[in-house]
């Protein structure tokens, strides 16, 4: 049940058109905010009270991190003069939380509009990732007036640059002959899986994805591979062909997802062409 610092806010995102599902357990609720990411495209808000609730959510906080998924962390917290002397339940959420986060902010009077607009382009920011907000009680209940419209773009994606590194990639490629593409999350970040799909097939290359990349190719299609990276039995087939290839490209791809079996996966003399952001 949330902590009566939270109801303000509560009452808030349901005027907002946001709807509150209620948990038994942070951490639970949490990872329904990350499916929530997942099915919409929209970055997921979790809703805790102070103390308690946000150390039960240190667990999704981690996953999100390290997942790339882009959430929204809405706290309550007592205002300042009252923790002074106040301490039940009252810890610092921010020295938690820093460590398993992009960003840990505080709502300020006046700027509740701009600091939501920097948490939103933080947690959207690449690599995506949780942002975390205490609301004190005071800012919560009061009436936020209007505030001049701030609006986040993000960068165009644009193509790469003709550089050496460029030329000595397509040269690479081109005189490969047994290519093979290697595609993780960082696809579909970017909306890329189509073009990855398209890629490997005009090129008729294999694709290994990780398990959060499965689906860019139909799991029947006979270039799909199928998922790496956590099953000790498919890495017995697949690793023998990343390390055979004379070409690896990756796509997008963060060992993080893989397990120890993968943190040397071709040899060190291999070819290999990354593609995938700089930020």
């Amino acid at each position: 049940i949330p902590g009566g610092e939270v109801l303000a806010v509560m009452a808030a995102l349901h005027r907002a058109g946001i709807q509150f599902e209620l948990c038994k357990h942070e951490n639970t609720g949490g990872f329904m905010a990350e499916g929530t990411h997942h099915v919409t495209g929209a970055p997921g808000i979790l809703l805790a009270t102070l103390g308690p609730g946000v150390a039960n959510a240190a667990n999704v906080m981690a996953n999100a991190l390290q997942d790339q998924v882009p959430l929204i962390f809405l706290t309550g917290c007592l205002d300042p003069a009252e923790a002074a002397t106040y301490t039940h339940q009252i810890f610092n959420h921010r020295a938690l939380l820093a460590p398993i986060t992009k960003a840990s902010l505080t709502l300020v009077d006046g700027a509740v509009g701009v600091l939501a607009d920097k948490a939103v382009a933080i947690a959207t920011a690449y690599p995506p990732g949780p942002v975390h907000i205490d609301i004190p009680i005071s800012v919560a209940t009061a009436n936020q007036g209007p505030e001049q419209i701030r609006v986040t773009t993000k960068p165009q994606s644009l193509a790469p640059a003709p550089c050496s590194e460029w030329v000595a990639a397509q040269a690479c490629f081109a005189a490969a002959q047994r290519p093979l593409m290697l595609a993780g999350m960082g696809v579909l970040h970017d909306d890329a899986a189509a073009d990855v799909a398209e890629f490997v097939r005009t090129h008729q290359i294999p694709l290994i994805t990780t398990y959060k990349a499965k689906g860019i190719l139909p799991e029947d299609e006979p270039l799909a591979l199928g998922g790496a990276g956590l099953s000790p039995l498919a890495d017995e087939y697949l690793l023998p062909l990343v390390q055979r290839s004379d070409c690896v490209i990756l796509a997008g791809y963060d060992p993080i997802e893989m397990r120890t079996g993968w943190r040397d996966p071709w040899p060190a003399d291999a070819h290999v062409i990354e593609l995938g952001r700089l930020e």
